[in-house]
Parts: C-alpha cells; sequence; structure tokens
C-alpha cells in the first residue's frame, strides 16, 4: 500500500531527484489530507495564499504536526496535485488509515475551506461532496460537518 502511494506522488518527476519521498508512515495521512484540502480550494481555479494558511493550519490542527512540516506536506501537495486526476488514490489512503471521526473532523475541514471568505462557493461544495461520499461518510455526517464549520 506504501509502495503504490510512493509510486503516485513519484509519477511524473523529471528525474529521482525531483520525486516526492515519503521518508515514514506519518507522512502518508497528512499529505493524503493536503491533496484533498487542495481540491477544495482549487475548485474555483484560483488558490489564494489565505486558502494555503487555511490548509496549513487544518494540518496541524488535525494532525499536531509543526508549522515546519506542515509546510513541507503543503509544498509537496502542491507539486503533486498537478499531476493527479483523480482524488480516489488519496481517499483510500485516508479510509484505511483513519477512524471514523477523524474523517468526520476532516470534513469539517474541508467546509472551513468553503466558507472561510463568507462566500460559499457551489463548486466547492460538489468536491466536498464528492470527497465525503469517497470516504464513506452518511448525508447526515455531511450536514452535520457543514453545520459545524459554518458555527466555527
Amino acid at each position: 500500500m506504501l509502495e503504490r502511494l510512493r509510486d503516485i506522488f513519484s509519477s511524473g518527476a523529471k528525474d529521482s531527484s525531483e520525486k516526492l519521498e515519503i521518508t515514514n508512515e506519518e507522512e502518508v495521512v497528512p499529505l493524503a489530507a493536503a491533496l484533498v484540502l487542495l481540491e477544495v480550494a482549487w475548485a474555483d481555479h484560483t488558490l489564494e495564499e489565505k486558502e494555503l494558511n487555511l490548509i496549513r493550519n487544518s494540518l496541524i490542527s488535525l494532525y499536531g504536526i509543526d508549522k515546519k512540516t506542515a509546510n513541507g506536506v503543503l509544498s509537496r501537495a502542491q507539486e503533486e496535485r498537478t499531476n493527479n486526476t483523480s482524488m480516489y488514490p488519496f481517499t483510500r489512503q485516508l479510509n484505511d488509515r483513519l477512524d471514523l471521526e477523524e474523517r468526520k473532523k476532516l470534513l469539517v475541514h474541508l467546509w472551513r475551506m468553503n466558507s472561510f471568505d463568507g462566500s460559499p462557493f457551489h463548486y466547492e461544495e460538489g468536491v466536498i461532496r464528492k470527497t465525503s461520499e469517497l470516504l464513506h461518510l452518511r448525508h447526515s455526517e455531511f450536514i452535520q460537518a457543514k453545520l459545524e464549520a459554518k458555527s466555527l
């Protein structure tokens, strides 16, 4: 499983020095989560610094990593996002490694991406809905996460 994720993350690199390396199992979940968060942020085809900051803070909050590690994960995720056409490999990693409560917390952070600037965007909501389904969450959990994100 980890080898497959390494292959996905290293595909498309020009040479071995540019390959994205996952040095340990602890990096898989934050990297997969960062890629999913980036997909929501990118739904409107713009990626603002405010959105990157929110993703960084989400990674720190969700996984207890420090700012330097979060910056590295986010940087790798940005590089990888352009090379992939599907969220399935990343949501699969999240499903394999996160329990239901952790997946629901991630969903709340996805909703925060949609409403952090005060104007929800319907394309972002579509990406969140797709991600919720890929994370095997029920519709009631989808709505509950949306309401929780709005109350923050």
